[in-house]
């Protein structure tokens, strides 16, 4: 197993509505690994992107502790928490956030400016980036409103690998992505992975959580299961399919 990267200890998230405690959370206990492609999967409700959240310092935790490299993220204020998010972390979400006014490589390039000062740096990794996954020269000045959905989707993955994340997080990054364009992502998302990038993602899409070495299942706001699986090879699928579905089965899927 590879050395942990990010741990989550008794973590708990409550909300308040209408007077009533709901708890989202509870007394949740996670590791994540340097170089795994971990999923989070779970019913609607269950607290899979609540977790997301709260790993990625997107959101804090009402109790328990956080830890990346030794340091607890839960204590650092909002200005260190964004700074934290900005140098260690990756974001794609299915919904594509990328500015309308700028080109896609101008949104790339913005990110990239975020966390280095070195420009020559960032435009030639903003390139490699934008040729490694499929995108040529000729769009990159293109408006997202120019792009397909699959398009703007790969721009907003070069995006957040721009400044070399630690963990790359993602919640549902195929869910609003034709079945092509989502197996292009999902392509690109291994092949990432298996050069050493640690992915933490959310999704209900067996077709994406074949692409894990780790699942996690998630009901209530607590771990009931996790799966255990070989690097992704696109051998004997129908082999890992299986094993999906019969721990999903097994934990009321």
């Amino acid at each position: 197993m590879n050395k942990s990267i990010l741990q989550a200890k008794q973590l708990c998230k409550t909300f308040s509505s209408d007077g009533q405690q709901q708890h989202i959370l509870t007394n949740l206990d996670i590791d994540i690994y340097e170089g795994d492609f971990t999923i989070i999967m779970g019913s609607s409700g269950s607290g899979k992107t609540t977790l997301l959240y709260a790993l990625s310092g997107m959101d804090k935790p009402t109790l328990g502790k956080i830890i990346f490299r030794g340091t607890q993220i839960q204590d650092l204020n909002s200005d260190e928490l964004a700074g934290f998010r900005k140098k260690h972390c990756g974001f794609v979400f299915q919904s594509i956030y990328l500015l309308e006014n700028m080109s896609i490589m101008d949104n790339v390039l913005t990110a990239g400016y975020l966390v280095s000062n070195n420009k020559p740096e960032i435009i030639k990794r903003a390139k490699e980036l934008f040729l490694q996954v499929g995108l040529r020269e000729e769009i990159w000045r293109k408006f997202p409103s120019q792009l397909s959905g699959g398009e703007k989707q790969r721009a907003a993955l070069i995006r957040s690998l721009i400044n070399k994340p630690a963990i790359l997080f993602a919640d549902e990054p195929t869910g609003a992505l034709n079945s092509s364009s989502g197996k292009d992502v999902l392509d690109i998302l291994t092949k990432i992975n298996q050069n050493g990038q640690s992915i933490v993602m959310v999704t209900h899409d067996i077709k994406a959580a074949i692409r894990a070495n780790r699942i996690i299942y998630i009901m209530d706001g607590k771990i009931c299961g996790e799966l255990h699986l070989d690097k992704y090879m696109e051998t004997n699928l129908d082999d890992r399919i299986k094993k999906i579905r019969d721990f999903l089965r097994e934990n009321n899927w």
